[in-house]
């Protein structure tokens, strides 16, 4: 005799994998929560290395400015004009992985420090660009199966 999937209670009939239907449908939903949240995921180590790279680069160009006598003006706000741009994509990508991993909008505006409606409204209508897009420039597909 096995052991349920979901809770690791003993199974009463020999060949099944979960002990109750509802078992069943919650192993389902984590497996189906994880694989949506793995896109989220890479999009968030790609804007977080292009943050971190421009970070380092403004760094640079402010050594390299600190040296100079008369630098070109703007020249601080040219290097920095991206930054809040890709922190705010970054925090938009980061309340998909965090819906797509199951996190329920009280938790992603309770992070953020808003209220759940607040979080859903920003948030609520965010996609992600898949790799198939960004290259045909076509809609975003349907979460779901195409009829």
């Amino acid at each position: 005799m096995g052991v349920c999937a979901w809770c690791q209670k003993p199974l009463e009939r020999p060949r099944a994998r979960y002990c109750t239907a509802a078992h069943r449908q919650a192993a389902y939903r984590a497996r189906r929560h994880a694989e949506a949240a793995v896109l989220a995921r890479v999009a968030l180590y790609q804007i977080t290395d292009e943050l971190t790279a421009r970070c380092y680069a403004l760094r640079m160009a402010l050594d390299e400015i600190v040296e100079q006598r008369d630098p070109a003006p703007g020249m601080h706000t040219y290097m920095a004009a991206d930054v809040p741009h890709l922190a705010r994509e970054l925090i938009r990508v980061a309340a998909v992985a965090d819906r797509r991993a199951g996190a329920t909008w009280n938790q992603i505006g309770e992070a953020l420090g808003i209220s759940a409606d607040a979080a859903r409204a920003r948030y609520a209508h965010v996609r992600l660009i898949t790799e198939g897009q960004a290259e045909t420039g076509g809609p975003m597909p349907p979460d779901g199966p195409t009829p």
